[in-house]
């Protein structure tokens, strides 16, 4: 893993920034006070640059990650190529609890932006699982959210309107498909039209012109390989319209 992500371990203000983060948004969030602390002590903060693999589908012995800061496709680590993309993963997003049956990871991760991110190794899961055996359910807990995250995707990709179609997978790619992300923060999607039409399942064609109506519209903006949501709450007006 060190030859994709840096360790910054030692670096006290970077980690407890990490932490501070993680502990205020997604999955932990959610969990207990004491839950969190020992999940948070046992975390090896790290730093991927934009571009970088840094969580590997496939491995088995792997541990829990989860993204502090920045954004992260996701993909699956065997299907076809037009397919794999599946979801775009932000702070607060957290994975890995595979490893924790003996399965091994079925998503890969790869930044599309800076990230700061955090690895719980295997052996301290296990060791914190044995001596607190009710904590299994916050496990289930985050493999229920990834659940509704997957369900997520295909009630997105099965609308039958593609500006609804569009503006669902929009929101969602960039963290706000329910609701705006937290005060000072533009949702901003770094990828290209054509990766985001896939997600949308259409065409190129048709995904630029429904974003060229969006744009009309001031909903989004563009930018150089990236979408700015501009009007989050109306574009999911749009979407609740159809519903």
């Amino acid at each position: 893993m060190a030859d994709r992500a840096s360790l910054i371990q030692g670096r006290p203000r970077i980690v407890q920034e990490a932490r501070d983060l993680l502990r205020a948004r997604g999955w932990l969030s959610r969990c207990p006070a004491d839950f969190q602390e020992a999940i948070l002590e046992a975390a090896i903060i790290r730093s991927a640059s934009a571009g970088t693999e840094f969580v590997r589908g496939g491995e088995v012995r792997g541990g829990l990650f989860a993204i502090a800061r920045g954004t992260a496709e996701l993909r699956f680590p065997s299907g076809h190529p037009d397919t794999r993309a599946i979801h775009v993963a932000h702070h607060g997003f957290w994975g890995g609890y595979k490893c924790l049956i003996g399965q091994p990871r079925f998503l890969s991760l790869t930044a599309r932006s800076d990230v700061l991110w955090a690895l719980v190794p295997i052996s301290t899961l296990e060791r914190l699982l044995s001596i607190y055996p009710g904590w299994w359910r916050f496990i289930l807990l985050m493999a229920d959210e990834h659940n509704d995250t997957l369900n997520a995707a295909y009630s997105d990709a099965t609308r039958q309107d593609s500006l609804v179609r569009a503006c669902a997978t929009l929101l969602r790619l960039a963290g706000c498909r329910h609701e705006d992300p937290p005060a000072g923060l533009q949702p901003e999607l770094r990828l290209s039209q054509a990766d985001l039409a896939a997600m949308a399942v259409m065409s190129r064609n048709t995904f630029n012109g429904i974003v060229g109506e969006l744009v009309e519209q001031g909903l989004v903006e563009l930018g150089y390989r990236s979408i700015r949501i501009v009007r989050p709450a109306a574009m999911r007006a749009i979407v609740s319209a159809d519903e």
